[in-house]
This record gives structure tokens, C-alpha cells and sequence, in this order.
């Protein structure tokens, strides 16, 4: 039998990139992606189950808001968090939406940072989760 270093400083080797259309039925999708790769990751149920709603949230809110082309995802684990990137071209970002600032909202309870920025045509979302079972060392 040979052993599978599953570790979360394995899964630092490089990051997952995940392109979906624009479509409500690939959440479920994004959401099985970035479970596995928490897993692997070995964060608690609890960080697992808000990173799927994170991915929701980023989708949703790229479908509303983007031009319905192709969403990427970028999932990355460094230092002992998950780092979810989500892109889409748009042509426009109403920053006082009441959808955008409730999405927003749920998202900031359950990460540990997050971003949203209009650049160069494209809605980008970036979203830090630290993995609570492998908290970074402490700086002396």
C-alpha cells in the first residue's frame, strides 16, 4: 500500500483553478471542489462548511452581477488557510447594491478577510479562510 501525503503543507505545491459557466447549477460544483480541497486540507467540519458557503455566495453574486461568461475559481491552501480567488468579465460593479452588500455581509462572517474589486473589465473576489484545527505559528 503506498501512503498519500494529504498533509496541508502538500496541497501548497500549487494552486486549483476551476472554470464554470455562468449558471446556478455549477454552485454545486464549486462547492464539492472547494470541500474537497478544505479537506484535504484537513480544516474542521466547520471551516469545510464555510467555505462552501463562501463559493456560493461568490457565484451567485458573479452571475448576478458579471457578464455572463465563464466564472474561474482559483483555490489555493498557504500558511494554513484556503485562499478562494473568483473572476468574471463585467462591465460594471454597483458597490451599494442591497444583493452585493448581504452577500458580502455573509461572506465576512464566515472568512477571515475578504475583497471585492472592479479591474480591467472583471469583477474579482478574493477570500482568506484559516484552517482552525492548524493555526499558523505564533511570531516571536
Amino acid at each position: 500500500m503506498t501512503a498519500v501525503d494529504a498533509s496541508p503543507s502538500s496541497l501548497s505545491s500549487g494552486p486549483v483553478t476551476l472554470v464554470v459557466p455562468p449558471a446556478a447549477s455549477m454552485v454545486r460544483v464549486a462547492r464539492l471542489t472547494a470541500s474537497s480541497i478544505a479537506s484535504i486540507a484537513d480544516m474542521s467540519i466547520d471551516d469545510v462548511d464555510d467555505i462552501k458557503i463562501v463559493v456560493s455566495e461568490m457565484i451567485t453574486l458573479l452571475i448576478q452581477s458579471g457578464n455572463r461568461s465563464a466564472i474561474t475559481m482559483r483555490f489555493e491552501v498557504i500558511e494554513n488557510a484556503l485562499t478562494v480567488e473568483a473572476s468574471t468579465p463585467a462591465s460594471s460593479l454597483d458597490l451599494g447594491r442591497n444583493d452585493l452588500a448581504l452577500a458580502t455581509a455573509v461572506i465576512a462572517a464566515v472568512s477571515d478577510s475578504h475583497e471585492i474589486a472592479f479591474v480591467d473589465d472583471r469583477i474579482l473576489m478574493r477570500v482568506v479562510k484559516s484552517n482552525a484545527l492548524h493555526p499558523p505559528a505564533p511570531t516571536p
